[in-house]
């Protein structure tokens, strides 16, 4: 990043994506049960889930696999449900072996 010319903000930006970050800076996502979450993880929902724009709800006991973690929210993931890709709140899933 030395080496380059960038205007602040994208400085900022590629200065938060580097690999040297702290770890009590880095986010961290943890399931209901304060597991930890990472891509490619499969969870299952804990509550049923009205999907705003989509017409369905989302039912309790339904799997969601390879997860994608939103890199700036600890309480959100994406994933597919009944074909749609939707963010869910860490807070309604858990975690499957």
């Amino acid at each position: 990043l030395d080496m380059m010319y960038l205007d602040e903000e994208a400085l900022a930006w590629a200065k938060s994506t580097e690999e040297t970050e702290d770890e009590a800076e880095k986010i961290i996502h943890k399931d209901s049960n304060g597991n930890i979450l990472a891509d490619g993880d499969s969870v299952v929902l804990i509550k049923d889930l009205d999907v705003k724009g989509a017409n369905f709800t989302a039912k309790r006991g339904t799997a969601v696999h390879r997860i994608s973690l939103v890199w700036d929210n600890a309480e959100q993931i994406e994933g597919r449900v009944e074909g749609q890709h939707i963010v869910i709140l860490t807070q309604y899933v858990k975690k499957t072996k």
